[in-house]
């Protein structure tokens, strides 16, 4: 099944400000305990918009979930992170669909910070795998499938090595943005 979504952030834009703040809110681990997502340290973040209902998104959870384990075991648990933003209204719905993730998510109760961020960045139709860095600059819009995505028949190490890729390509180009201060001279005119 074919996903189409409407516009959303472009690459190297910024997770915007009112979205931005989930940051400032708690999520919830694996275990059930929650923490604040200011706590997150990794190389890179997905945003996996995603509803229990959604057979798309049934399907995609499972792929996901392999590329993430296997992703975390060859580069560290520091290198990718998974933070599931539902779109679901029932708690059991969600907790049963959160028993096949083996990453955060933001909490059900956090219902307003959910729909800002479905509404901001325009997300439409489900699943969608948004990348973020750990500044929260948008690396890849939509990561289900294609060169840097994860999907059926696809290599999520593959996957990885391409986002990584991706953030450096922006990383080089921030530099080259970023005023380099000139050294004072010594010569008087």
């Amino acid at each position: 099944m074919s996903v189409t979504l409407s516009a959303g952030l472009k690459r190297g834009k910024k997770f915007c400000n009112e979205s931005f703040a989930w940051f400032q809110n708690l999520i919830r681990c694996e275990d059930g305990s929650e923490m604040p997502a200011t706590e997150l340290s990794n190389t890179l973040i997905g945003l996996y918009f995603s509803a229990s209902w959604c057979p798309p998104c049934q399907y995609f959870v499972h792929i996901l979930a392999q590329g993430y384990r296997a992703i975390r075991e060859v580069h560290g648990p520091q290198a990718f992170e998974v933070i599931l933003v539902p779109l679901d209204v029932d708690e059991k719905l969600w907790e049963l669909h959160m028993s096949k993730m083996p990453w955060l998510s933001i909490p059900l109760k956090n219902r307003e910070v959910i729909v800002k961020l479905f509404t901001a960045h325009c997300i439409t139709e489900a699943p969608r795998l948004m990348i973020l860095d750990s500044q929260g600059t948008t690396v890849v819009e939509n990561a289900w499938g294609g060169d840097h995505g994860f999907g059926f028949g696809l290599d999520p190490l593959h996957a990885y090595e391409k986002l990584i890729e991706e953030l450096q390509k922006m990383q080089r180009g921030r530099e080259e943005n970023d005023p380099i201060e000139e050294e004072p001279s010594d010569v008087e005119d």
